[in-house]
């Protein structure tokens, strides 16, 4: 089913890369852009208008409850991880939610071996958001599953038992222990590593999304309303991508060191132009937003992806390149 939403709008630009080690990042840029009528998570929550929690009636894996208390639409991203309360989990769409309105809202675990809360006081039983997205390879694992259970039973469910293999595999991979099998604990273990990544990379004026490469190849592409909203999230982003850039370089056969020198701007732009026609020629399908709004889900061989779209204007894209052969010998691994 085509749609004629364009994933990638006509008035976009693409920007000059910048690298660092084995990750590009290239912009994507529009001067067209307004200003947010939204707040996001981290917004909302630091201004005590939003709360996340478990569910009223009974803690559930796959569900969690938003509570938007101010005037405004919140705009949740998928991939945003959510902190505490009896386990971490993910977002596993965008959303798009209603002023003065409580939603339950579909996530996964990304912590198989905790189910209690750490404190007494439901103020502090509430989550709180992560300083990052979830790493990218597993939102395009996670982006796959949800499609497929919205084309079998029209639900935003992710393979969970998927989820937490895929974590395992990639702490195995980096050498990381956590008690809880959380997937934060990557991050904290090349928090050092991350850190420089974020320093080499800086959100440019008008950029509203980014295409990130690693070892020269397109991992993924994210695009959002506006250029404030870009802003507030490239670093979560970055510390996303960065957390697969270092696993690549650690299990990769080549340097990071002998990637980059196999890269030009050139090679950046041309494999961002590739990929961006792949998107907007990829087979497409529309559904109900989880609140408000429709959702977009894009599909062929080389990529899997997902867009919000309310009123005509898109909110937020995501999109992930794959490699037929290695998704295959993951979901292998995986299952």
């Amino acid at each position: 089913m085509n749609t004629s939403i364009s994933p990638f709008p006509s008035e976009l630009q693409i920007g000059n890369p910048t690298m660092y080690d084995n990750l590009a990042i290239v912009p994507l840029l529009n001067t067209n852009n307004s200003h947010p009528d939204y707040f996001t998570l981290d917004e909302g929550l630091d201004a005590s208008l939003f709360e996340v929690e478990e569910l009223d009636g009974g803690a559930r894996v796959n569900d969690i409850l938003f509570r938007n208390q101010s005037d405004k639409f919140a705009l949740l991203f998928e991939g945003e991880e959510f902190l505490g309360a009896k386990q971490n989990r993910i977002l596993n769409v965008s959303i798009f939610v209603t002023p003065k309105t409580k939603q339950t809202i579909p996530v996964s675990c990304v912590e198989a071996g905790r189910w209690r809360h750490q404190h007494q006081s439901r103020s502090k039983q509430r989550f709180r958001a992560a300083n990052r997205m979830h790493y990218a390879r597993g939102r395009a694992f996670e982006n796959q599953a949800v499609s497929a259970s919205l084309a079998s039973c029209h639900e935003y469910r992710s393979d969970q038992s998927g989820v937490w293999k895929d974590i395992s595999l990639k702490s195995n991979r980096m050498k990381v222990h956590s008690d809880s099998s959380a997937s934060a604990a990557m991050y904290v273990s090349a928090e050092s590593k991350i850190e420089v990544y974020l320093k080499s990379f800086k959100h440019t004026p008008n950029q509203v999304g980014s295409v990130f490469l690693i070892d020269g190849t397109v991992s993924g592409l994210e695009l959002f309303a506006t250029e404030a909203t870009h802003r507030k999230m490239i670093q979560k982003l970055i510390r996303s991508y960065a957390l697969d850039a270092i696993d690549s370089s650690m299990t990769s056969s080549k340097s990071a060191e002998e990637s980059t020198r196999k890269l030009s701007n050139k090679q950046c732009l041309e494999a961002t132009e590739e990929f961006t026609n792949k998107l907007q020629s990829s087979w497409t399908k529309r559904f109900d937003g989880v609140c408000v709004g429709e959702n977009y889900r894009f599909k062929d061989d080389y990529l899997t992806g997902s867009a919000l779209v309310h009123e005509d204007r898109l909110l937020h894209l995501c999109a992930f390149a794959l490699d037929p052969e290695l998704s295959a010998t993951e979901a292998d691994a995986i299952h």
